[in-house]
């Protein structure tokens, strides 16, 4: 049997029943029926007058005019395991969300609009963060401040408290007049202030690097940070010491002139070969002293001459007897010159290491270097 034909049966046997009703049994239950209704109507009015008086304001705002609206708390507590529960109310069935979402908590609020994010943090100070609500292209955002665990909190406060003791520690080393005085002196008044001051010395003067305890104070360097106070006392060198730096600079300035005159006079030397086939003729020309120096290479016996001129236009002298001449085939240029002599020969010469030259062939001339 079809649905449709067994209601339709159904509905004629309900009619058959209603016409055999005496007027008054009918009257007594459409009445019945009516004041069910009634009660049923009243009673739904009732749950929704009391349901409404349970509403917050700003939910009876929004149920009339959409407006917006997120009920946090201003501040909570992270909890021992550094974790934060942050309960609220806004619009039913809204999305929400810690800052963008990306690391933070989501949820969506129930049909009342109550919700519940977790925050996740281990935090070292008060930390602001955006809660946000979205829901059909609307949204709100409030800020909660989430305040670290109590346990945090208290080292937090031990630690301020310990920075003050250092905050007053450092004011008090700023007050104490040490220049002067030795610095086993000052640092026994630091330590009368705080044993757990550090307190280290060093030379007023960079290039005098040890200083002893008995020395006196230039200069104080204070410094305060969050792991206490430190003194730097600047000390003066003793005599000796400065005694012992000015000698060593000395020496080095001695040492340094003599290597400036020792590259002075070296670059005032010259030093040319004119070769033949058996042997070759050596000259040493010394231009600080103006002498020049001659011999061959198969003979040890050294010839000296003064001379006058200069090797870019000419230098006159005379070896053992013989007139002679010499200058730089370019002037400016040493690496060629020519050697005459008065008879008319000329000698082309290029141009050696003075150093190698004095070295080999001139040791037994008494040069300054």
């Amino acid at each position: 049997m079809k649905f449709k034909e067994y209601v339709t049966i159904l509905m004629g046997k309900v009619k058959l029943y209603w016409l055999k009703l005496t007027f008054k049994t009918k009257v007594i239950i459409l009445m019945s029926i009516s004041l069910a209704i009634i009660l049923v109507s009243i009673g739904f009015v009732i749950k929704s007058h009391i349901n409404n008086q349970n509403l917050s304001p700003q939910m009876k705002r929004f149920k009339r005019d959409g407006t917006m609206f997120m009920l946090i708390p201003e501040e909570v507590n992270e909890n021992e395991n550094h974790v934060v529960k942050i309960k609220g109310n806004t619009i039913p069935q809204a999305d929400i969300r810690i800052g963008y979402g990306i690391f933070g908590d989501t949820t969506t609020a129930d049909k009342h609009g109550d919700f519940t994010l977790v925050y996740d943090d281990d935090l070292s100070e008060k930390t602001n963060i955006k809660i946000t609500a979205n829901i059909h292209g609307k949204s709100i955002a409030r800020i909660v401040t989430v305040l670290p665990s109590p346990q945090v909190l208290k080292e937090i406060e031990n630690n301020n408290k310990q920075i003050k003791e250092y905050e007053q520690e450092y004011q008090k080393v700023k007050k104490l007049k040490l220049k002067g005085k030795s610095y086993i002196d000052a640092k026994r008044e630091i330590s009368e202030i705080s044993s757990n001051i550090d307190v280290k010395s060093q030379s007023n003067n960079s290039e005098i690097k040890e200083v002893s305890e008995s020395e006196r104070v230039t200069d104080i360097t204070s410094n305060q940070d969050e792991n206490g106070v430190s003194v730097m006392l600047s000390l003066e060198p003793s005599d000796e010491a400065k005694r012992d730096l000015a000698a060593k600079k000395a020496l080095i300035k001695e040492e340094k002139d003599k290597a400036i005159a020792k590259e002075k006079y070296l670059n005032n030397l010259e030093a040319y070969e004119v070769p033949f086939q058996e042997y070759a003729i050596e000259y040493l020309i010394d231009k600080n002293t103006s002498t020049i120096y001659e011999r061959t290479t198969d003979d040890a016996s050294i010839s000296q001459s003064k001379f006058t001129g200069d090797m870019d236009s000419k230098i006159e002298f005379n070896l053992d007897g013989l007139q002679m001449i010499a200058y730089h085939h370019y002037a400016g240029n040493k690496a060629v010159a020519f050697f005459n002599d008065a008879t008319g020969n000329s000698n082309e010469a290029h141009s050696m290491n003075p150093e190698t030259v004095r070295d080999q062939y001139f040791q037994k001339v008494n040069l300054t270097y």
